[in-house]
């Protein structure tokens, strides 16, 4: 293949050389040659064409009777649908994902850059795969992913600059921006199985879907018809801004398309994945968008559709890696004709990822400490992570920040000094790279209500009984505790009561302590208070086992 590129080069190389060498001229009409020394129709037929046989036209067409004698210098016409084509190249632009290209003989092709391929080479993009392609005069068409599209025709005239291309399209859709052409023998066609478009400059797109052709046109105008061995087949000419289905025989009356969908705003940074667009259009059936790298939106790297719900969608892309881009959107409607599109820009910055929030919970019940309470939020470690930026506000917009600060390095938790009240904690990644560091966005919100714990419960050490209160709000179930220890290693009591008090057993004569909690209506169970110390004095008891009494008193240890 490099040889024949070389050749057509060459080819080329000779041909500018012998413009001005051979002294020719091109015009609308085709090309003027200066007679030389010993020149004969025959010989410029040759020259020219290819084949000698032209030399009668060439000299009716400029009235030279007699092949053997024309003056040197005399210029001479050689109409341009008497040149012969020559073989064109493309060029491939831009590729992405896995593309399979296959010549004539059925040889593999490897897709790079600047690569050109030939007439006969067939192109093949899998899923989430594009690739875009460039011939000579400009003209660029693109396929996005499964499609299949032969290189049926690649021809160009010498001189006059008339390409000839046909491209057929065996599956898919192929997106066409075409060079306006100045000569009547141009031709750009995608063939089909069932339809013919041709154009002589524009911008439109063909869609072979199953047993139809659609055709939309973005600029210009298109001819499309069947592709039937009929004498006169169903043609339609298609303007900007139109569309038509080809199906059941015939080429339908094409119908204005779609207008751009609406992009919802916050699409232009996206901190999550996926990345999402939110598209309004009332006339569509679902949408289509096309990611791109560059704002012309030819150098393309994914394609996502979403379903339209009373004219809305929502369309997703799993994973794109952080940067700049543009997104292309449209609107496909009720028959399935795509709309016209806009492109508009947007970044993606959702790395590095925000952790997950293990602790605390919707609730925190705590000690108060100097008229704080000390709440201890912790998070999940992730990997090649250095720091991390906790935010606690007391608005779900973090307009009011009470709390922001990055943890040291490897650090998963911090403590915040909170006052009683309702709070919103987030937290980001920071990764340090380069010298530099870079903190990838906050993790969704999660609300904290911080209450202060229960104070120690309230002892009355009676005869018989020792009764114990404390404070509560509605719909609490408390658990109430007793101890020899303060670290309650061994439980006394352990009693469940929906009352903000209980009533124990006078134990024997020591020292005890008593701590409550509390489990509210919606299953929070909060901090067990602090302990409460209390001391049981000896208490001396008749032999009926009742309280010995000196003046309406109990006797105890101090009697």
């Amino acid at each position: 293949m490099l040889k024949t590129i070389a050749s057509a080069l060459l080819l080329i190389a000779v041909s500018s050389s012998a413009y001005t060498a051979e002294n020719i001229s091109v015009t609308r009409d085709g090309v003027i040659y200066s007679v030389s020394q010993h020149e004969t129709l025959s010989s410029i037929s040759q020259k020219f064409t290819g084949n000698i046989k032209h030399w009668r036209t060439i000299g009716q067409t400029n009235q030279i009777e007699n092949d053997r004698a024309i003056p040197i210098g005399r210029k001479v016409l050689i109409p341009t649908r008497l040149l012969t084509p020559v073989s064109a190249f493309a060029r491939i632009k831009t590729f992405f994902g896995d593309v399979v290209i296959r010549g004539r003989d059925g040889s593999s092709i490897e897709a790079k850059i600047d690569a050109m391929l030939k007439e006969g080479d067939t192109l093949t993009t899998m899923a989430n795969s594009f690739i875009s392609l460039m011939l000579d005069d400009g003209t660029q068409f693109t396929l996005p992913p499964n499609s299949v599209v032969s290189l049926r025709l690649l021809r160009a005239t010498p001189y006059v600059e008339t390409p000839r291309t046909q491209l057929y399209l065996q599956k898919g859709r192929i997106e066409s921006q075409v060079t306006p052409f100045t000569k009547p023998e141009s031709k750009y066609e995608v063939i089909s199985p069932l339809a013919v478009s041709g154009v002589r400059g524009t911008n439109f797109r063909v869609n072979l879907d199953e047993q139809r052709v659609l055709n939309e046109v973005i600029e210009g105008k298109v001819a499309v018809a069947q592709n039937t061995a009929v004498n006169k087949p169903s043609k339609q000419l298609v303007a900007a801004g139109y569309g038509t289905v080809v199906e059941n025989g015939r080429v339908n009356k094409p119908v204005a398309l779609l207008t751009a969908p609406a992009l919802l705003d916050g699409y232009q940074q996206q901190l999550r994945l996926p990345i999402q667009f939110t598209l309004s259009h009332p006339g569509a059936t679902s949408f289509r968008v096309i990611i791109s790298t560059d704002a012309a939106g030819k150098n393309n790297i994914a394609e996502t559709s979403a379903r339209s719900n009373n004219g809305q969608g929502v369309a997703k892309l799993e994973n794109l890696e952080d940067g700049a881009y543009f997104v292309r959107t449209s609107a496909l409607d009720a028959v399935g004709l795509e709309g016209v599109s806009t492109i508009q820009a947007f970044r993606v910055d959702a790395r590095p990822f925000p952790p997950f929030l293990l602790q605390p919970g919707a609730k925190f019940q705590g000690a108060v400490q100097d008229g704080r309470i000390p709440v201890t939020m912790k998070w999940a470690l992730t990997e090649g992570i250095s720091n991390y930026r906790l935010q606690v506000a007391s608005d779900a917009a973090f307009k009011t920040i009470v709390l922001d600060q990055v943890t040291e390095t490897g650090a998963d938790q911090l403590v915040a000094l909170l006052a009683n009240g309702n709070y919103y904690w987030r937290v980001a990644s920071i990764i340090q790279a380069a010298g530099t560091s870079k903190q990838g966005p906050f993790g969704d919100a999660k609300p904290l209500a911080v209450l202060a714990g229960l104070a120690a419960p309230a002892a009355n050490i009676g005869q018989k009984e020792i009764h114990f209160s404390w404070s509560a709000a509605p719909g609490q179930r408390f658990t109430f505790q007793v101890a020899a220890t303060p670290e309650f290693t061994t439980l006394i009591n352990n009693i469940e009561t929906s009352t903000a008090e209980v009533a124990i057993p006078r134990p024997e004569a020591g020292i005890y302590y008593a701590r409550v909690r509390s489990t509210d209506d919606d299953g929070f169970v909060g901090a067990f208070s602090p302990a409460q110390k209390f001391s049981v004095p000896m208490q001396w008891r008749t032999e009926y086992d009742v309280p010995l009494e000196s003046q309406g008193q109990p006797l105890g240890t101090s009697f």
